[in-house]
This record gives C-alpha cells, structure tokens and sequence, in this order.
C-alpha cells in the first residue's frame, strides 16, 4: 500500500468519528431541548396551578363575605320587623286608652257631684235641683261606661287586695273575717287597668 493510500483511509476514519460525533451532539442536544420544552411546560403548568388556588381562594373569600352580608341583612329584617311589630303594639295600646287620663281626672268630680244628688232635704226647690243634677250625673256615668270606665264591686265581697284597698277593720258578728263590710268610697277600673282602687272597711 502506497503512502498515499494509507493517508486516503486515514482521512476515511477521521471524517466517520467527525460524523458520528457530529450524530451524538445532535441526539444529546435535541434531548436536551426537549427537557427544557418539558420543563418550560412544567413551570408553565405549576404558574396556571397558583393562579386557580388563588382564584379559588379568592372565590371563597367572596362566598364568606356574601353570607356575613346576607347573615346581616337577616338580621337587620328581622330588627326592623320586630321595631314595626312594637310600633303597631304601641299604636294599638294608644288608641285602647287614649281617653284613659280624662276618665281618670273626671272620676273625682262625678263622684262629688253623685255624692251631692244623694243629699237629703226636704226644700222642694232644692229636691228639683237634685233631681236634675241626679239626670246629668246618671248621662255622665252612662258615657264612661261606654268609653270602658266600670265601677269596681265590694260591699258583700270576699276583700281582694287587686282591687280593694283596706281602710279600716271592725268585727261583726255573723259575719267572715275578711269580708267588705262598706265601700267608703269607689274604686274604678278602665278596661282592664285599675285606676282607683275601692276604699273599704273590712271584717276581721
């Protein structure tokens, strides 16, 4: 084999090594490039992942906030339904006894003016006089008592401490310790409020 011979297959040999390592940094550097690929793919994956758990996270927040506002609102309806149940309450108590200090202020004076028509005389000027005042004193308790004014019963009774208020004491014979011997002077009661309770002389 001539010189130049062997030169021919050693540039062969060299030119083969050249390619084949040429072949391997091209294998190794797509590897390569696909990893990163791969791994560009991952961070991208993981950053999607953070921004829906903070999405969500978000969205939580936002159901924890409408239930406290709707938990409040709730709330304030039923204050505000309850305010307007009290109002109508007090409306209707109102209305109920909106005559009750009249009646209380005329009971003093009708009583006076039933007092004086009981008076005994024997002028027959004077019995006309009385028999008169007697009519305006009989319309006028007619009135309160369509208003709700009603005179509170005692004499005979049993003594109730809701509706009598004791005076004074006497023993009778015959008669129960505890019961009202005479009303000294009337109590009243509007609807269903007492306003003056009886005064009387009770039995012991």
């Amino acid at each position: 084999m001539t010189d130049n011979n062997v030169k021919d297959e050693e540039i062969k040999k060299e030119e083969k090594v050249e390619d084949s390592s040429l072949e391997d940094f091209e294998t190794t550097s797509g590897a390569s490039e696909a990893n990163v690929g791969s791994e560009k793919k991952k961070h991208k994956k993981s950053k999607y992942e953070v921004k829906i758990e903070e999405l969500e996270a978000q969205i939580k927040k936002l159901k924890d906030e409408t239930k406290k506002d709707r938990e409040a609102y709730l709330m304030a309806k039923a204050d505000l339904a309850n305010v307007r149940k009290r109002v109508e309450e007090n409306a209707i108590i109102e209305r109920k006894y909106a005559s009750l200090n009249l009646v209380s202020d005329l009971i003093v004076p009708c009583d006076m003016l039933k007092k004086a028509c009981a008076m005994e005389t024997n002028d027959v000027q004077m019995k006309n006089f009385l028999i008169g005042f007697q009519m305006i004193s009989n319309q006028i308790e007619e009135i309160l008592k369509k208003d709700g004014l009603e005179e509170i019963q005692a004499k005979g009774l049993a003594f109730d401490a809701n509706v009598h208020q004791a005076i004074s004491k006497e023993h009778v014979d015959g008669v129960e310790s505890g019961q009202v011997l005479e009303v000294l002077q009337s109590g009243y009661k509007y609807k269903d409020r007492i306003i003056k309770p009886a005064m009387v002389k009770v039995s012991e």
